[in-house]
């Protein structure tokens, strides 16, 4: 697999030459900030490169993925999620030292992978919106049952992610043996990568139980896909207990990480309005953006794992430009289209672009509320030996 020379991203100062027409919006900076985004392996083909106004040239490899969403809220367990027996002092006396450990090997794992991050965050928000929190999308499928990693939307979940969360697993049980749940290293480990990565830093309370179940097709029910709509999107979010203003939040994680072209192909190829009407790409795309993500994902068909950023201007960073980014027309996906388009969510947009401050407290508390999603405690988990296996076998009553 081809990998990418992350010096090719200072080519996304090339964008700011190309968006002169966009719409109206905070200033764009001068050049893509890659804060985070060290050289490494795991960083895949990236369409964003060239997506950022580049013609000719040698083909820009593979972007780096993920995807989780956050808002504001009171943060309560939803779904009445029993958030009294969580505490973020949980293994204060069990496991001392359980955030350091975890911090210090998916910090390490960042270093190494730049894309693990965004990864962890995807991975995190497709555990607890189907079932809760409760590490359910860590179970490896075997002969005998499948689990949610069967589900067609969880195919491509970075490994980077589930081998950090081995790996801080494996660490803890070294010092503390089956005392922290997989449901809370995953937790803790994406609050660790989000504040790494510049966001701000949100409470984690501990204390879930690992679920005794995964369903392989509750994913491709529960979970958001790429080409929803707004509306629809908002239903899936509505009827688990979140708010229009979390939704919209939490899908600022997509500052970081990246699509596969497959995934906006309808927007740049082949283009068709709601009448029917042909067009080069989608009108509401900035028109150097679509020309440069057609280059880019010219091969797609015959390489699947083409992908560009989902942030063009500051993959690496966690920052509010992906809000900016859809007010500039600089936005990858439908989804990302729709918020700007739809008058429920339109304002949010409008309000996290222009404030960084709002979206990282408004984010916070949504992450926070997420984290508390339908967790098991007591006899409805266990504290699991292995994060990809149960102990005993899965509950099948």
């Amino acid at each position: 697999m081809r990998r990418l020379s992350l010096l090719l991203l200072a080519a996304a100062a090339l964008l700011a030459a190309a968006v002169a027409g966009v719409r109206a919006g905070p200033e764009m900076p001068q050049a893509a900030s890659v804060a985070g985004m060290g050289a490494g392996p795991g960083v895949p083909q990236a369409a964003a490169a060239a997506a950022a106004g580049m013609g000719a040239g040698p083909q820009v490899p593979q972007a780096a993925a993920a995807g989780v969403l956050a808002g504001p809220g009171v943060p309560q367990a939803a779904a009445g999620a029993p958030a009294a027996k969580l505490s973020p002092d949980f293994y204060s006396q069990t496991c001392p030292r359980a955030e350091r450990i975890i911090a210090e090997v998916v910090q390490s794992k960042q270093m190494a992978n730049p894309t693990t991050a965004a990864g962890m965050l995807r991975v995190f928000f497709h555990d607890c919106f189907v079932t809760g929190c409760d590490a359910s999308v860590l179970i490896a499928p075997t002969r005998f049952a499948k689990s949610e990693k069967d589900a067609e939307i969880n195919h491509s979940l970075p490994g980077d992610a589930f081998d950090a969360v081995v790996r801080s697993k494996l660490a803890l049980e070294l010092e503390c043996p089956g005392v922290v749940s997989c449901a809370d290293v995953l937790a803790l480990a994406s609050r660790v990568l989000v504040t790494m990565t510049g966001g701000p830093r949100y409470p984690v309370p501990l204390g879930r139980k690992d679920s005794l179940s995964s369903s392989p097709t509750a994913p491709d029910v529960e979970l958001p896909h790429s080409n929803f709509t707004v509306g629809r999107i908002l239903e899936l979010f509505l009827a688990k207990g979140f708010t229009v203003q979390e939704m919209v939040a939490l899908s600022g994680a997509h500052t970081l990480g990246f699509s596969h072209c497959q995934e906006f192909a309808s927007r740049i190829y082949n283009y068709r309005d709601k009448t029917g009407k042909p067009a080069p790409f989608d009108p509401t795309m900035n028109p150097g953006y679509a020309k440069g993500l057609q280059a880019a994902c010219k091969e797609y068909l015959k390489d699947p794992t083409i992908a560009a950023f989902n942030d063009v201007m500051t993959p690496g960073k966690f920052d509010n430009m992906y809000y900016v980014n859809i007010e500039r027309g600089l936005g990858l996906l439908s989804t990302d289209e729709d918020m700007w388009s739809d008058l429920r969510t339109r304002p949010l947009v409008e309000r996290y672009a222009a404030n960084n401050t709002a979206f990282f407290d408004d984010f916070a508390r949504a992450m926070e509320k997420l984290s508390m999603y339908g967790v098991k405690t007591g006899a409805d988990g266990e504290i699991r030996r292995r994060c990809d296996a149960y102990n005993d076998g899965p509950n099948t009553l």
